[in-house]
């Protein structure tokens, strides 16, 4: 059967191209005979189908089996090469499956006849040849057995298909299981009749699958046909039959070709995702370092703290030790001597029990004689009395220690307003989901207590970093053109007049300041500058690259570390709002410390030696200049260099 097949879709085959080859010659002539051209193709067309009728009525008679009138050739689709399913005509009079011209339409732009090539303004409507699909079945039957031989069958023990196998639809009576299902042909074969697809030519464009597989969510729900097409009005896959009814008017397309569509689509989407993926490894490694920064901040400030307080701990056991011991000292001397007046009074008092009993007994004594001699030794004893005994007003335990007890007791106090401190602290810090990475800057130094801790520590100060003074001299190019500077570049007023100064990219056109012209990109340094009772004045530091045109707010996220001196209150220059800095005393001379490996700036009271504000931040990434401000035009800022001779 499959060889009479073969030769019949190989006669189709030749038929079809000969057909197609001789369209073409007919398709290659002038633009000007295109509708003579037409016209004679349609006659010839007609002419063709009215001799095939003619032969078709001539075997009719001469047979008495209607289906002995057509042959195979005749009932076979020139496009799928197979016996007519659900045959239509076309309005030239070409028959094919409704599928395989719906499928043909689908993937082309122009709507035309595959054999004849006339081309259609409009899809047309074909409707099944129901007498010529009843023939087709027929001869179906005939070559085939009956249709309900094709029912699969129930599945036994003895190598027969069961209820959930697949089996082939070519074979007649009990079928043999299929072992491959081929997409074109919407059919599964068995071992034997799936042969023609793996060796004859014209079966090499066919796609073979595995039988489970490979009708599974491939065929319409509606027409159990298989999905050839996709409408891109609907977005889904349909199947030929489809695209003739229900989406008629719906733009479609192959599934081949939208495949290739969307397979660059899925490009674009990857190389997103990629993108996407490379963004969030980078944001992961900055947050992971971020942490580790973090982290390692926290270990440091904490072996800091464990040390000052180990520190304070000594240093309290060392005057407790000296407080307790000379307390004991001189209550010990103190008592010893009260203890020895103590004593030599009960001897006295032992002594003159005795002598007011020899004077009971002499002067109940009846002897007179006797009487008179004693009588002047008792009385010169008990007369005799001319050691002096002190007041116990006059034995006094003096200790001085008023001062120590008002330093201990300020001590006390400071050691719990830093406890209390610590504990709002805390409590202030949060982690909201909604902040960003820059949230866990809470754990900034600003938001711990510890440089009053450190300002107690015994031997803190600022005599280690004094160690790492520069010489800084004012830049002129970025100073404020109301900013008087000094002929040495070390003292800075606000004047009364414009200043002739020339215009720079680098000069501040609204805030009243003026930079160093040195910078630093590594290491540590330290600088004082004398502010006196200047009553505006800001000092810090700022980046090379931050703003210094138009008003703007100065803080770290802006590149401007500092303090600000203004309206008798001391402030640090933080976002999102400047903090306030509490000191015991006015501030007359600012100590500036920047290490810039470790991200540190620190501000000192340079006068008491004593640390004021720091800042601390992960990274320095760029060169950084020394900041001055002023806005008092009568006291100077004078920088402290060690021309002017820094105290220790």
């Amino acid at each position: 059967m499959f060889t009479q097949q073969s030769t019949s879709m190989q006669q189709s085959t030749g038929r079809a191209a000969s057909t197609f080859s001789k369209q073409d010659s007919d398709n290659l002539r002038f633009p000007g005979e295109n509708k003579k051209q037409e016209d004679l193709q349609l006659s010839r067309t007609r002419t063709e189908d009215q001799w095939s009728s003619l032969q078709v009525v001539s075997r009719m008679a001469e047979s008495g089996n209607p289906l002995m009138m057509f042959t195979e050739q005749e009932l076979t689709c020139s496009i799928c090469l197979d016996l007519f399913s659900d045959p239509v005509s076309t309005p030239c009079g070409h028959n094919f499956c409704q599928s395989c011209i719906g499928g043909y339409w689908a993937s082309s732009a122009i709507c035309s006849c595959p054999l004849c090539k006339r081309q259609f303004s409009e899809r047309p409507e074909l409707s099944i040849n129901r007498v010529f699909a009843q023939i087709a079945d027929k001869f179906k039957e005939s070559r085939f057995g009956p249709l309900g031989d094709l029912e699969p069958a129930k599945g036994t023990d003895n190598g027969h298909p069961g209820p959930v196998d697949v089996t082939c639809d070519v074979c007649t009576g009990r079928k043999s299981l299929a072992v491959k299902s081929c997409l074109t042909c919407t059919a599964s074969y068995c071992e034997s009749h799936v042969r023609p697809h793996l060796e004859a030519p014209c079966y090499t464009h066919h796609q073979l699958l595995e039988p489970h597989e490979a009708l599974r969510g491939r065929t319409c729900p509606t027409h159990h046909r298989l999905l050839e097409v996709y409408c891109r009005t609907d977005q889904t896959c349909i199947c030929a039959i489809c695209v003739l009814e229900e989406h008629r008017t719906h733009r479609t397309v192959s599934v081949q070709t939208e495949r290739v569509m969307k397979q660059k689509l899925l490009g674009k989407t990857e190389s997103d995702i990629q993108s996407r993926i490379k963004e969030k490894t980078i944001r992961l490694t900055e947050l992971n370092r971020k942490l580790q920064s973090l982290r390692s901040f926290a270990q440091g400030e904490l072996s800091e703290v464990e040390q000052i307080l180990a520190d304070m701990t000594r240093a309290v056991e060392r005057i407790r030790a000296e407080l307790v011991g000379g307390i004991e000292e001189k209550q010990s001397a103190v008592l010893g001597r009260g203890q020895e007046l103590v004593s030599q009074l009960e001897g006295d008092l032992g002594q003159l029990q005795q002598h007011k009993a020899s004077l009971e007994t002499l002067a109940a004594s009846e002897d007179h004689i006797n009487f008179l001699k004693s009588i002047d030794a008792v009385t010169t004893l008990c007369t005799d009395d001319s050691e002096e005994y002190p007041e116990p007003e006059q034995l006094e335990l003096h200790l001085p220690l008023g001062d120590a007890k008002r330093t201990l007791g300020e001590l006390r106090d400071k050691l719990e307003d830093i406890h209390m401190g610590e504990v709002r602290g805390h409590r202030s810090v949060s982690l909201p989901e909604s902040e960003s990475v820059a949230s866990l800057q809470t754990l900034r130094r600003k938001e711990w207590s510890l440089r009053d801790l450190r300002r107690m520590r015994p031997g803190s100060g600022i005599k280690k970093v004094r160690a790492f003074a520069d010489d800084i001299n004012l830049n002129p190019v970025t100073a404020y053109p109301f900013l008087i500077l000094s002929d040495d570049r070390k003292q800075v007023k606000r004047g009364e007049k414009l200043q002739f100064y020339r215009n720079s990219s680098q000069r501040y056109d609204v805030w009243s300041c003026v930079l160093a012209k040195e910078g630093f990109t590594s290491g540590k340094h330290y600088w004082e500058v004398n502010v006196g009772e200047n009553k505006d004045w800001k000092v810090g530091i700022v980046r090379e690259s931050a703003q210094r045109k138009g008003l703007f707010d100065m803080n770290p996220g802006t590149g401007y570390y500092g303090l600000w001196w203004g309206g008798s209150q001391l402030r640090a220059l933080t976002a999102p709002s400047l903090t306030k800095v509490k000191v015991s005393s006015r501030l007359r001379r600012v100590g500036v410390f920047l290490d810039y490996e470790e991200g540190q700036i620190t501000f000192y009271n340079a006068k008491a030696g004593s640390e004021v504000f720091s800042f601390h931040v992960e990274e320095f990434n760029e060169k950084l200049l020394p900041l001055f401000g002023t806005g008092d035009k009568e006291v100077p800022l004078i920088l402290m260099t060690a021309q002017y001779n820094i105290p220790e």
